[in-house]
């Protein structure tokens, strides 16, 4: 019977590709790795270095601000119409009521004509009814006072006959016309003046109600008198006039701010900030900005949180007296601190942060040599960053661009 031969799992071909894979990763290895730790070498003069100092911290950004009057007055126009005068000019004082510009729109002033004469024609209607009422009120007090009289001297006559009847002097048929007359007399003298004081009662209240008609009239007439002087558009305020810029015949419409007016209270500034610091900046905290070389402190007075473009308003004010040299509509550069200031290893922000990204730096030691070192960044300013691992006050970092060596780990300074 035949025997089965094995082949051997391990050839001779096998084990020399083997070998050899393994010999060309080695090579790869050692080569990377001569690579990484090969020195670069650079002229000094083509290097910046700062120094690593401890110093007192402080998270902060800058931002763009506008100065701007804190009293400030909008001039809007009531009615529309064309530019027909002009009566002032861009950055004068005006006193409140100072005519500012004219307005024309004959169909909104014929309009308002057509309603005067409406009103009017009512106002005398009413007029005239009251006029009637009173004299149909007089015609009946008059009527009363007659019936009284008439009744009086029946009376005295009815006193006589009563008399003359008893004594049998005037005939029964008599006396009997002369009492039914005072008693009819005397029933109608009542009924008119019962009619009397009703219609007295009911004409008062009827005048009443047309006393108030004719004053709601006149009011609206007032109104449209108003809406008519409306046309002539007049600054509401004494103050700065500003952002007044109309020009004859220019179309205006309603409710269309034509002009500011400053009422020259002082100043803030407007700034704009990105929305990322929106939880981070809250009234009351500091700002700084340089004004011919001082330093002038402001605070945040108002926080306006709706994003507009990704940005927020703040308005911040002077906390000291308003520098002479700030100007209505000057654009600041704003230093808005985020926190307060504490003790901090920091390093100069430069172009080594773009190549690095803040992953590590180039540290100088005494022999001329750089070698790069893994940092861990904290918070940032304009002028600063904050170290929180890797870095000692006093060494001294490369702070210009990595980019021709980035990828060796150590630089030597010719």
């Amino acid at each position: 019977m035949d025997k089965k031969i094995e082949k051997p799992k391990w050839t001779k071909l096998k084990i020399i590709r083997l070998v050899g894979l393994l010999f060309f990763i080695t090579l790869v290895f050692y080569g990377f790795k001569y690579m990484n730790t090969k020195t670069y070498i650079v002229n000094a003069n083509k290097i910046t270095t700062k120094t690593v100092i401890e110093d007192d911290f402080q998270d902060m950004i800058m931002v763009n601000g506008d100065v701007e009057p804190i009293g400030l007055v909008f001039v809007n126009t009531i009615e529309g119409g064309t530019v027909d005068q002009i009566f002032s000019e861009d950055g004068v004082y005006v006193e409140a009521g100072t005519p500012l510009v004219k307005l024309s729109n004959p169909s909104v002033t014929l309009s308002y004509m057509n309603q005067e004469t409406a009103i009017i024609e009512q106002i005398n209607n009413l007029r005239n009814l009251k006029l009637s009422l009173e004299k149909d009120q007089r015609d009946l007090s008059e009527s009363l006072m007659d019936s009284e009289n008439r009744l009086s001297d029946e009376k005295r006559a009815f006193k006589i006959d009563s008399v003359l009847y008893t004594k049998k002097v005037i005939a029964a048929n008599d006396y009997d016309n002369r009492e039914a007359n005072f008693k009819y007399l005397k029933s109608k003298r009542d009924f008119m003046n019962s009619n009397v004081v009703k219609s007295k009662s009911d004409n008062n209240i009827q005048i009443q109600q047309i006393n108030r008609s004719i004053n709601l009239m006149q009011r609206n007439l007032e109104m449209i008198h108003s809406n008519i002087e409306n046309m002539l558009v007049k600054a509401p305020v004494s103050g700065m006039l500003s952002s007044f810029d109309p020009v004859i015949g220019e179309s205006l419409s309603a409710n269309q701010t034509v002009a500011k007016i400053d009422l020259q209270t002082g100043f803030k500034v407007k700034a704009l900030v990105d929305e990322y610091y929106l939880s981070m900046v809250k009234p009351n905290q500091l700002a700084r900005f340089y004004l011919d070389g001082q330093l002038i402190n402001l605070k945040i007075k108002k926080v306006l949180p709706e994003v507009i473009n990704r940005q927020f308003e703040i308005e911040l004010i002077f906390i000291d007296e308003v520098p002479q040299t700030v100007t209505l509509g000057q654009s600041l550069q704003v230093r808005l601190e985020l926190s307060k200031a504490k003790k901090s290893i920091m390093i100069p922000r430069g172009n080594y942060y773009q190549s690095s990204g803040g992953q590590y730096v180039f540290v100088l030691d005494n022999e001329g040599l750089a070698h790069k070192r893994t940092i861990k960044l904290g918070n940032q300013n304009p002028s600063h960053y904050q170290v929180l691992q890797g870095l000692h006050p006093g060494e001294t970092i490369i702070t210009s661009s990595y980019d021709a060596f980035k990828n060796f780990e150590s630089i030597k300074i010719k």
